[in-house]
C-alpha cells in the first residue's frame, strides 16, 4: 500500500503545470529567416513605466586626475533633475545643478542643460548607469565603477 502511495506522488510531481512563467515562455513566438532565431519581445514593458525610477541615486564615478567624483542625482516624476558632484582630493570643486530630463528610449534618461559631461544614464532596477558620451556602455574592468545606487 505504501509503495502505491509513494509511486503515485512521484507521477504526479512528474506532471508539469502551467504556470505563468511557463506559459510566457511557451507562447514566445520565435521566427527564423535566413538562419537567424528572433523573439518576440513584449516592447510595452521599459524601465520608464515599469519600474520606480524616480529617486535619489549616489555613488563615486571614476576620475582622470582626482580619487573620484562623489555624484548625486536626484530624479522626480515631473521629469525634472538636480544633480551635485564634488570632486575629491582635489582643490573644492563641487557643481551643482538642476533642469528636466528626457527619456530617450524607454530605458535611457537624459539630463538636459549638462555641458562638457557625460549626461546619459541607463535605468535599471534601483541603479542608473552612466553611459559614455555617445550614450554606449561603458566595457571593461572599470564598468561597474560607473553605476549609481538609489538610496531613497
Amino acid at each position: 500500500m505504501c509503495f502505491v502511495i509513494s509511486m503515485s506522488a512521484c507521477t504526479s510531481a512528474d506532471k508539469k503545470t502551467d504556470t505563468p512563467e511557463t506559459d510566457t515562455i511557451a507562447s514566445m513566438k520565435m521566427a527564423t529567416d535566413s538562419n537567424v532565431i528572433t523573439a518576440a519581445i513584449d516592447s510595452s514593458h521599459t524601465a520608464q513605466n515599469s519600474l520606480d525610477w524616480q529617486g535619489t541615486y549616489k555613488g563615486m564615478l571614476p576620475c582622470a586626475d582626482c580619487e573620484g567624483i562623489e555624484v548625486e542625482i536626484m530624479l522626480h516624476a515631473d521629469s525634472s533633475y538636480m544633480i551635485s558632484t564634488e570632486y575629491k582630493g582635489k582643490d573644492k570643486k563641487e557643481f551643482k545643478g538642476h533642469g528636466k530630463s528626457t527619456w530617450l528610449d524607454g530605458f535611457t534618461i537624459q539630463l538636459e542643460g549638462i555641458k562638457d559631461a557625460p549626461s546619459k544614464y541607463f535605468v535599471a532596477e534601483n541603479t542608473i548607469t552612466q553611459l559614455d558620451r555617445s550614450g554606449k556602455k561603458i566595457e571593461g574592468a572599470s564598468a561597474e565603477k560607473y553605476v549609481l545606487t538609489k538610496t531613497k
